[in-house]
């Protein structure tokens, strides 16, 4: 049987991060350091984030941008900065830039330089990859652990580190995780999609495939707001997306999966869509007003051809002149103009659900971090095991707090693990 100090389970971002930090305290003795991948290639979703840019970390990362249990995870918020992330990613060649919003990106534009710098930094520390190498069954024997893989292979490792994801982009990814954490002991929290196209009736959105608009989004419990995001909202045949919804589909998802919108019971879900932020109401009715008097042969669907996108602003008309949003402009009423101004500030779409797990960027739910030692890493129920990344529970907003959580997850675990071999040698 083959025996090896440290077997990193799950070949993306925490993993790959966890493996070159343990390494680089090994110096490639005790053992050593291997990471075991069941796909072909490690990080293969790394690869896709950030539309292939890889938005890495953000600076303003704070547990006001997590959810799950962000309170447990907090000291390990604190100790590793996104400052000190990017340092680690210094050392191993890689340099970043921040942009827009705190985002931090790699200068090169591109997640596959990210990738080289993980894999890079492996390799020069002593550290393997063994693709094509599905765990598939673990458990504590004297010494560590237990390893078999898919093919039936046995390897005795010292230490542990599963890091092996959640559920999220299934055809890209692996959530082989969850199952090897409960063989070890640990209970886990349901799982859901977050950061997910959002579903409404298709009969809403046909005629909008396809159209990009800027506005402000709002999600609403039973009518009561709760939670607001600006952005671009994208229509698709099957409902809403883009980063500003993405923001609001936690919510959303958590709602189909327990019934509850942040905890609290409720019994509908809607989507006001507002597609004029800069103007108040009575605003958008003065500017239909003056558009009416200037066009008054235009058919009243064309009127706010020059306020918004033109697909967007013909919907709103015919959504709120429902008997007839083709009759001419000076056919209309101002009582017709105000209902119009209503809905291009107050669209509202009912939620009927969330796109699957093949459409989610990231996990919601997981192994509880209250089973974890933080900011070791290391698990409660099965000590020598340390978890890292999506498959815990806490997920972040868009803008970099997932991959910062995987980065910093994977740090921690990657050096408490090879300092706890070292001070047995």
């Amino acid at each position: 049987m083959e025996k090896i100090g440290i077997a990193v389970v799950g070949g993306g971002a925490a993993g790959l991060m966890a493996a070159g930090q343990a390494a680089a305290r090994l110096k490639k003795s005790v053992g050593g350091v291997s990471v075991f991948e069941g796909a072909p290639r490690v990080g293969k979703k790394l690869l896709a984030t950030g539309n292939g840019r890889c938005n890495l970390t953000n600076v303003r990362a704070a547990p006001s941008f997590y959810h799950g249990e962000p309170e447990q995870a907090e000291p390990l918020l604190q100790m590793i900065s996104p400052a000190q992330v990017t340092d680690a990613f210094e050392e191993m060649g890689l340099f970043c830039r921040e942009e827009e919003e705190g985002r931090v990106y790699p200068r090169s534009g591109q997640a596959a330089s990210v990738l080289d710098a993980l894999r890079l930094f492996l390799q020069r520390n002593g550290g393997s990859e063994r693709c094509g190498a599905a765990i598939s069954g673990i458990k504590r024997v004297p010494g560590g652990f237990l390893l078999r893989t898919a093919e039936g292979n046995e390897i005795h490792a010292r230490r542990v580190i599963l890091a092996q994801g959640g559920k999220a982009s299934p055809q890209i990814s692996s959530d082989g995780g969850i199952p090897l954490a409960e063989m070890l002991g640990h209970s886990v929290a349901p799982l859901f999609p977050a950061l997910v196209p959002v579903r409404t009736n298709p009969e809403l959105v046909r005629a909008l495939k396809g159209v990009r608009s800027r506005g402000t989004v709002e999600l609403l419990a039973d009518g009561r707001p709760v939670k607001r995001e600006e952005g671009e909202v994208q229509f698709t045949d099957r409902g809403l997306s883009g980063i500003c919804v993405f923001q609001l589909s936690r919510a959303a998802s958590e709602f189909f999966s327990r019934g509850t919108v942040c905890g609290r019971r409720c019994r509908k879900l809607e989507i006001s869509l507002d597609l004029l932020p800069d103007f108040d109401c009575g605003q958008v009715l003065e500017l239909l007003e003056r558009l009416a008097l200037l066009y008054p042969e235009l058919p009243a669907r064309e009127l706010p051809f020059g306020l918004m996108n033109k697909r967007a602003g013909q919907e709103a008309v015919r959504r709120a002149l429902l008997q007839d949003p083709g009759r001419k402009a000076e056919g209309v009423s101002r009582e017709q103009l105000r209902a119009v101004a209503q809905t291009m500030k107050s669209y509202v779409f009912p939620v009927t659900g969330v796109l699957p797990w093949r459409d989610a960027q990231v996990t919601a739910g997981g192994v509880p971090l209250s089973q974890i030692v933080l900011p070791k890493m290391e698990s409660r129920v099965c000590p020598g095991a340390y978890l890292a990344g999506e498959m815990l529970n806490l997920d972040g907003d868009c803008g970099g707090f997932n991959l910062h959580w995987a980065w910093i997850s994977g740090i921690a675990a990657g050096r408490s693990a090879a300092e706890s071999l070292l001070q047995e040698e």
